[in-house]
């Protein structure tokens, strides 16, 4: 099968590339899409818009295997497959309106709130004088509320002051002026849960809690145990992936079915990742999805994969590729 690999490639080491994959995950997916007998044309989105699209319509890909996304903007993660959707090329992932819904971390949480799934209370704004409507209780974190890959959040996002809130708000909506998310710090450990829609029917696709095993040379002195932008990028060597989570059962259990209601209100499609944290009385609550997630070798995807019976990175692309073929049949038979 011809399979056009879409992806960025991070060329420098600022948080404006943070999203985009390095050049070795690029090389590993597209050794993997090889090794599992693919013909796989690797395209670079990072050029004009129009030298993709001509490379699409020149290529005619049976498939799309999508990890790309655009430079800038709240419709960043949604541009890709909206290109896909008008060029009727079938494609991995979620479609345009589910990458424009989950890469808003408020609305998303809305969504969750309305089916029963635990949040932290919130609230959003795009002025500092919206901290007139904040009666959130202390210590409450501040985030970008359209990042990714923990863009814009390090230990000096925790505000443990109404004293210290306003200024943290107004240097932050300077950096991502389209809104910042305001939300209850939850005291306690980080904790994902990877989707793979072909892998695991009797959970609906829904793969174990992942949490993350942190080692440093005499041990993390970090005063906030959270999963930030430091830890994710310039630290990650520190950083392993665990599963299952070090949970207790019935806790995992309800993280699985919180998963399912998230994964299946949003409609995110083929492979997918969200994340918890999880309280030191054992609460479960909903952070955020990603309709992207990263498939860098070492990923907490790949971890859970295992457990699922996918040993392997070719593994898990091909059960997001068969996911995604699993689609296009479906919708071939119903439009005879």
């Amino acid at each position: 099968m011809r399979v056009a690999f879409t992806h960025n490639i991070q060329v420098d080491d600022s948080w404006k590339q943070a999203e985009f994959d390095s050049l070795a995950t690029v090389l590993a997916i597209t050794r993997a899409l090889e090794n599992l007998g693919h013909r796989v044309e690797a395209i670079n989105v990072s050029g004009p818009m129009e030298q993709t699209i001509q490379s699409l319509e020149s290529i005619r890909p049976d498939l799309v295997f999508n990890s790309a996304e655009g430079d800038f903007g709240k419709f960043r993660e949604a541009l890709f497959p909206a290109i896909f959707e008008q060029l009727k090329l079938p494609f991995t992932g979620s479609d345009a309106h589910v990458c424009t819904v989950t890469m808003d971390k408020n609305l998303t949480k809305l969504l969750a709130r309305s089916h029963g799934v635990p949040t932290p209370a919130s609230i959003f704004v795009t002025t500092a004088a919206g901290l007139s409507k904040c009666d959130l209780s202390f210590p409450v974190v501040v985030k970008p509320n359209f990042g990714g890959s923990s863009i814009g959040i390090n230990q000096d996002s925790i505000v443990e002051s109404s004293e210290d809130l306003e200024s943290k708000v107004e240097r932050a909506l300077g950096q991502f002026p389209s809104g910042v998310l305001i939300e209850e710090f939850i005291e306690g450990m980080d904790v994902v849960v990877p989707f793979l829609e072909a892998a695991s029917p009797e959970t609906g696709g829904v793969l174990c809690a992942v949490d993350y095993a942190i080692e440093f040379p005499g041990g993390d002195r970090r005063k906030y145990k959270i999963y930030d932008f430091e830890l994710k990028h310039s630290l990650s060597d520190a950083v392993k992936p665990r599963a299952p989570a070090d949970l207790p059962a019935a806790l995992a259990q309800r993280i699985g079915d919180l998963s399912r209601c998230v994964y299946s209100c949003l409609g995110i499609r083929d492979l997918g990742r969200i994340d918890f944290r999880i309280s030191r009385l054992d609460e479960p609550f909903f952070i955020e999805a990603n309709a992207l997630p990263s498939l860098e070798p070492g990923a907490g995807i790949y971890a859970a994969a295992v457990l699922a019976g996918l040993p392997s990175v070719e593994a898990v692309l091909d059960a997001v590729i068969r996911s995604a073929l699993n689609r296009q049949s479906n919708n071939f038979q119903a439009e005879e």
